[in-house]
């Protein structure tokens, strides 16, 4: 179970760090993106006032301290930073956990499971990274990618050609 949701959680932000690097965040501030998170979650989560105002107090915190680990970070350790921002990841969780309702928590790691499955291979994910998706997890997610081609294969519709004048007057 807690590996679960540390590999939910780990999604989570990764999802949310790979959006910031796309261009969704790029140059954001920890405030910026822990209001952008927070409003996410608001919407995504149906939350109150009262937990949108506590949720956004872990969210900056927690960016506030993800950019003092890349800060500190400057000789390249990468196996030293993703273990440091995993338990930040971990600590996170953990106190999202206790303003969220177990249904909104539930929906929260659904979500950033989600977030992580449509990023697929590549970016900052490992492509070993959803080795332990359960059978029903990887069904579900053939059938949006099978949605997602059929979308794509469809050929949108062209208009038909405008009627061509007849001439006037003409018993043609």
């Amino acid at each position: 179970m807690k590996s679960k949701i540390l590999t939910a959680a780990l999604l989570l932000l990764l999802a949310l760090s790979t959006k910031a690097q796309r261009g969704d965040g790029r140059g954001m501030d920890p405030a910026q993106r822990a209001e952008m998170q927070t409003k996410m979650m608001v919407d995504s989560l149906s939350l109150s006032t009262k937990q949108g105002e506590k949720v956004k107090e872990i969210n900056l915190k927690y960016a506030n301290k993800q950019k003092e680990a890349r800060s500190a970070n400057a000789d390249g350790d990468w196996e030293k930073m993703r273990a440091t921002m995993e338990a930040l990841r971990t600590e996170q969780s953990a106190e999202l956990k206790t303003v969220l309702t177990q249904e909104q928590y539930d929906r929260w790691q659904k979500i950033a499971a989600a977030q992580g499955q449509r990023r697929g291979p590549g970016g900052n994910e490992r492509p070993t990274q959803n080795t332990n998706d359960d059978k029903a997890q990887k069904e579900e997610r053939a059938k949006k990618d099978k949605g997602r081609k059929d979308k794509k294969s469809t050929p949108p519709a062209t208009p038909a050609p405008p009627p061509t004048p007849k001439p006037e007057g003409g018993n043609g």
